[in-house]
């Protein structure tokens, strides 16, 4: 019994072998199962039932490491753990990442060189043009696996002609056991060297040379050496398609309204409309303007910008040039000369001969000129003694401020859209920017401009930095060269400015500037002044400037203005060259001065305008010299009367001898009676004493005979008065 008791079967498992079975570091290790356990076979049952729920789980979380291993590596995301208290964490990708994720997958695509890897690849290309467009992006190392792929099957594509066969035959073969694979083969020799330089720029055929074509080529006996495509046509497709890729990732963020778009059509314009797109932006045109710009010369991949860096660099542009509230120096102004900068690059072909770096400072340089303008001149800020002449010791005040301000700004990262340059570009750029700038002053102007027409004498080279300045001041001052309709709106503004600047010289006390009296300014002459003496000058040193820089730079030379319709008429007039003598004058290069015609256009009505306003100037002063004497009439005619009344008191008026009244001092020859011969000889003598004595006496005493009713009142009046009195 009591042996039978020692040998009663243990139904519960042991807890130490349990605890024993977890402390073991891995599962896949070799175990020996011991089942000599102080039991009977439910024991051993029981442990290998814990066993295998040991084992499903495990295999359960290796299924689930494996596939969060796998995300992590087409993904980049590192899973950091989860803290204390936080909400939970999804776990794992979701359902659409691990679709993308198979989807675009690169471990089970056929070999480059087979058929099957053209039509692949050009899947692929679908799938991440539809994953972009429902998610907005791709994982990184998915999106570089995949175009990898692509550009080894398109290369494999242009090879030359004995792969070509060899590949053919491959092919054939290929089709041959399986029809459903037959597809038709382009078998077409197009040579890089066949497509015209026009339709494709010298950029991209080196690119596509260099990407789309084997490094080593095969000479070709009895040819020289060429570099060849299969297709030139799909290399340019697949080109084009990665080129809109990466456009779409790059500036997915921005989008323009139609009205934006339709604007933008005419960017390239001289007399662009800056005022319809700054409504059409809702008064960020100076933000739209840049960015496109920028984009159109492709500064943002050759720096390396990123799209949200200059967005808000560009918004924090906009807030300094609104700082004040400036009726003109605001930021569609700053927008204005950008565009205008833009205009006379593309349309006289200048951005040829300039580099990347120099470009992108020219853009930089239109975009900040009059950032943070106060809305006053440097001469103000000087007779003020404002803080900042006294930073800049009353030299360029504003222009220095206005460079120093902007570069400020990107010193923090968020605004820095130079943070990519390279030291030797940043010191080149950054020392064009600051002359450019610092000579839209003013003061400079005729310095500059003298300084330029003796640069053109020479034959040297005309320097960059002067010429670029040039161009940027000129710019500056250009609304009078733009149609009518944007000069007389820039002209409102700008005079709005002047007086607003005169309001405040005059509650300070100071003189008034030129320009700056709301009351005595006359806008047309001030502006066909400002015309004759500074704008058309620089206008035209600038014109002789370009045609000397362009014209070694064009391509058709001095023809490339040049109309067949011109020539022609110039050989009528001239006549037919004689035999043997082929010899014709070449044509002077000019650049398209589309500017001059609306300056003689504005200068004209102007005029017209200054006529006018003469002549109502004249009316108005005429009208108050009228009033003023008219007044003086009216204070002068009580003043008259008193002077009278105190005469006639001085002098009281004598009753004659046949009972009539008379003045005391007047002389009434018709009243006086003549009782004697002497007396008429005493009357005589006496009318011979006056009129000998003083001519205006006489003149007085005619007038006085041929108004007597004026005496005759005085006296009256006098008389009554004396009644009155008692006398």
């Amino acid at each position: 019994m009591e042996g039978s008791q020692d040998q009663r079967p243990n139904l519960r498992p042991h807890r130490p072998r349990r605890r024993e079975y977890r402390r073991k570091s891995s599962i896949f290790e070799e175990k020996t199962i011991d089942f000599s356990y102080p039991g009977t076979l439910v024991g051993a049952t029981n442990h290998v039932f814990c066993m295998g729920r040991r084992f499903a789980a495990a295999f359960q979380g290796l299924e689930r490491s494996a596939i969060t291993r796998h995300w992590k590596s087409v993904s980049g995301k590192r899973l950091t753990p989860r803290k204390k208290g936080s909400p939970p964490r999804r776990q794992g990708p979701s359902k659409e990442d691990l679709t993308m994720s198979l989807e675009l997958c690169t471990d089970n695509l056929p070999p480059t060189d087979s058929l099957e890897a053209l039509e692949k690849a050009s899947k692929r290309i679908r799938k991440i043009c539809t994953f972009l467009q429902s998610r907005g992006n791709v994982p990184s190392n998915l999106l570089k696996r995949n175009l990898h792929y692509i550009a080894d099957v398109l290369e494999i594509v242009a090879t030359d002609d004995a792969s070509t066969d060899s590949r053919k035959s491959k092919v054939h073969q290929e089709t041959k056991n399986d029809p459903s694979k037959d597809r038709r083969f382009i078998d077409e020799d197009d040579e890089l060297s066949e497509v015209e330089p026009d339709a494709v720029p010298m950029e991209v055929r080196d690119w596509l040379a260099s990407t789309f074509t084997r490094s080593a080529s095969v000479t070709k006996s009895g040819e020289k050496e060429k570099k060849t495509f299969r297709s030139i046509v799909q290399a340019v497709r697949a080109a084009n398609l990665v080129d809109r890729l990466y456009r779409r990732m790059s500036t997915s963020a921005v989008t323009y309204p139609p009205t934006v778009m339709k604007l933008f059509k005419s960017l390239d314009d001289w007399s662009f409309d800056v005022f319809a797109l700054n409504e059409a932006t809702n008064g960020q045109a100076l933000r739209y303007v840049t960015y496109e710009i920028m984009m159109r010369y492709d500064l943002l991949a050759k720096f390396k910008i990123g799209v949200g860096t200059l967005f808000n660099f560009l918004e924090a542009l906009e807030v300094g040039y609104s700082k004040y509230q400036n009726p003109y120096h605001n930021l569609v102004h700053g927008a204005d000369v950008t565009q205008t900068m833009h205009s006379i690059l593309f349309q006289t072909g200048l951005v040829q001969w300039l580099t990347d770096v120099e470009i992108f400072a020219v853009v930089f340089s239109a975009a900040i000129h009059d950032f943070e303008h106060t809305g006053e001149t440097n001469n103000f800020h000087v007779m003020s003694r404002t803080e900042t002449a006294l930073v800049y010791n009353d030299r360029a005040v504003q222009e220095n401020h206005h460079i120093s301000a902007a570069f400020r700004l990107m010193t923090d990262d968020n605004l820095n859209i130079v943070y990519n340059m390279s030291k030797d570009d940043y010191k080149d750029f950054r020392t064009l920017v600051i002359d450019m700038v610092l000579a839209t002053d003013m003061s400079y102007h005729f310095a500059q401009v003298k300084q330029m027409k003796s640069l053109l004498s020479c034959p040297d080279n005309i320097d960059k930095a002067k010429a670029l300045s040039l161009v940027l001041h000129t710019a500056d001052i250009s609304h009078p060269a733009k149609n009518w309709t944007l000069h007389e709106h820039w002209t409102e503004l700008l005079m709005e400015e002047f007086f607003r600047q005169g309001d405040k010289e005059q509650e300070l006390g100071l003189p008034f500037s030129p320009l700056c009296d709301r009351k005595t300014t006359m806008v047309a002459s001030s502006q066909i002044g400002f015309i004759d003496f500074i704008v058309q000058p620089s206008f035209e040193i600038m014109s002789d400037m370009l045609d000397k820089v362009v014209a070694p730079i064009s391509p058709r030379g001095s023809l490339a203005n040049q109309s067949s319709a011109t020539i022609s008429e110039k050989v009528e007039a001239e006549g037919s060259p004689q035999n043997g003598d082929q010899s014709e004058e070449p044509f002077e290069f000019k650049v398209d001065r589309v500017w001059d015609g609306h300056l003689t256009g504005n200068k004209v009505k102007w005029k017209e305008q200054s006529t006018k306003d003469q002549a109502e100037k004249e009316a108005r002063e005429k009208a108050a010299q009228k009033a003023k004497e008219d007044a003086e009439k009216r204070d002068q005619s009580p003043l008259d009367d008193k002077a009278e009344e105190k005469k006639d008191a001085e002098n009281p008026p004598k009753i004659t001898a046949n009972g009539t009244v008379s003045p005391g001092n007047a002389v009434d020859l018709k009243v006086k009676p003549s009782t004697s011969p002497e007396n008429d000889d005493q009357v005589s003598t006496k009318e011979e004493a006056v009129g000998t004595a003083s001519p205006e006496h006489a003149e007085k005493r005619t007038t006085e005979e041929d108004k007597p009713g004026k005496i005759e009142s005085i006296t009256v009046k006098s008389v009554t008065k004396r009644k009155e009195s008692g006398v």
